[in-house]
């Protein structure tokens, strides 16, 4: 359990190191992109798990 907790942590420090970056250095024009393909992202992982919506999200890559 401790090892997982330290994980996401460092996860977590990854992610906000990231978005730093995007937001304060020169690539300040990817924050737009990554607000669009980010939840289009969770949204086909979501839909992998119905068994029924799987083939359709298959067939869009």
């Amino acid at each position: 359990m401790r090892a997982l907790v330290t994980k996401v942590r460092v996860g977590a420090a990854t992610a906000g190191e990231l978005v730093r970056l995007l937001w304060n250095g020169p690539f300040w024009w990817l924050v737009p992109v990554l607000a669009l393909l980010l939840p289009a992202a969770i949204l086909f992982v979501v839909l992998q798990a119905v068994p029924w919506v799987a083939p359709f999200v298959y067939t869009v890559f």
